[in-house]
């Protein structure tokens, strides 16, 4: 009788610890995701802000090209319009670049703390079943 007690005692400590870890699993995509989320919208109103001021910048080298008397089309008026887009095209790259790399370490983190979890689970319930732990052995009653 004794052994039953022990077996239905870890059983459900294997289901209580199997649904703590599901609902762990849980907050942790939950919050990995929102941190995903944050991360992308602070980089699209980052770009956003960058092309605004571009256009801003270039209707400004537009006017003070006009009121030169040069031209807008051709030249070194035209380079300088090239260059600011340039350098906002390389900025951009680089936003994105970085928000994939911090992207891609919140979901390798994501995974390495699921591997890390199952393993301590996997462990925890093996010492349990064998009385490793601490706990009397199934084969003591």
């Amino acid at each position: 009788m004794g052994a039953f007690s022990s077996l239905a005692t870890t059983g459900l400590n294997l289901a209580l610890s199997q649904q703590a870890a599901a609902n762990q699993a849980s907050d942790a995509r939950k919050e990995r995701d929102r941190q995903i989320r944050e991360l992308q919208a602070r980089s699209r109103e980052e770009i956003r802000k960058r092309h605004e001021e571009l256009r801003r910048r270039l209707a400004a080298e537009r006017a003070r090209a006009g009121a030169a008397g040069v031209t807008t089309t051709g030249g070194s008026s035209d380079a300088v319009l090239r260059g600011l887009v340039e350098r906002t095209n390389a900025a951009d790259r680089a936003t994105s670049n970085t928000v994939g790399r911090q992207i891609n370490e919140l979901r390798q983190s994501a995974r390495s703390s699921r591997r890390d979890s199952l393993l301590n689970f996997a462990g925890g319930f093996t010492n349990s079943l064998l009385g490793t732990s601490g706990n009397a052995s199934l084969l003591d009653s």
